[in-house]
């Protein structure tokens, strides 16, 4: 059955409404009538197995069953500098897809990406919207949380409260440990920051070594800012999962 994300605000009881974009699309895009059955997401791990009573601008739904799926094996927390263009947007879709718990814009030195203060908060939303739907297409119950664009000191202090284990920083320079080879603390959880076009600045570097960061390669190659964030969390992914 396809998958549609409610807000759990909108329960009443047995009765689910939902409004808006996944309204719209069960009504008018795979044309859902009364009887049909779909799953709804909460986001926080549930699964609804409901079934469509009206349609229209909103969708009133019953709730059938309540069940739950399991988490992702790790908790990773993927902080990446914003790069250019809509680089952002593809970023939060493939980390969600590939099991992120949390996504952190992040402002460096070398950023050359600075929203402007009034437009943080639509981006937000924006990077909200696009992991609902790669939680939807992944069949991916829990909504990775994006927390607000924050400079680098910020983000350490961000992953240092999340107690994050293994903390990982990727970066071009001679003689480092590839990331496959580092060795990995026997806990599931991780972070990996991720630099911008002009990679970390030395001073960052240095603070974040202070903060237990292993500096790492991702190779020989010069990679874009997108493709360093896929290949460290797929490297890091296979790495926890086979952590006793």
């Amino acid at each position: 059955m396809r998958r549609f994300f409610i807000d759990e605000r909108r329960i009443n009881g047995n009765e689910v409404i939902l409004s808006g974009q996944e309204a719209r699309h069960i009504t008018n895009v795979i044309r859902l009538r009364p009887g049909d059955r779909f799953t709804g997401i909460d986001g926080k791990g549930r699964l609804y197995t409901l079934r469509v009573e009206t349609t229209g601008r909103d969708v009133c739904a019953c709730i059938e069953k309540i069940s739950s799926q399991p988490a992702v094996s790790a908790d990773i927390v993927l902080a990446c500098a914003i790069p250019k263009k809509f680089g952002m947007d593809d970023i939060v879709e493939k980390a969600t897809q590939l099991g992120v718990s949390g996504i952190i814009p992040m402002i460096t030195e070398r950023t050359i990406v600075r929203p402007a203060a009034k437009a943080i908060p639509l981006k937000r939303e924006r990077w909200k919207r696009i992991a609902v739907e790669a939680c939807k297409q992944s069949q991916r119950a829990t909504l990775p949380e994006i927390y607000d664009i924050m400079d680098l000191p910020r983000a350490l202090d961000k992953v240092e409260s999340l107690g994050c284990v293994n903390r990982i920083m990727p970066f071009v320079a001679e003689g480092l440990a590839h990331i496959s080879d580092i060795p990995m603390r026997n806990k599931k959880s991780a972070a990996v920051f991720i630099g911008p076009e002009g990679d970390f600045t030395g001073e960052e570097i240095d603070l974040a070594i202070k903060l237990g960061f292993n500096p790492v390669s991702l190779g020989s190659l010069v990679l874009k800012v997108d493709t360093a964030c896929y290949y460290s969390l797929s490297v890091i992914s296979s790495r926890l999962l086979n952590v006793k």
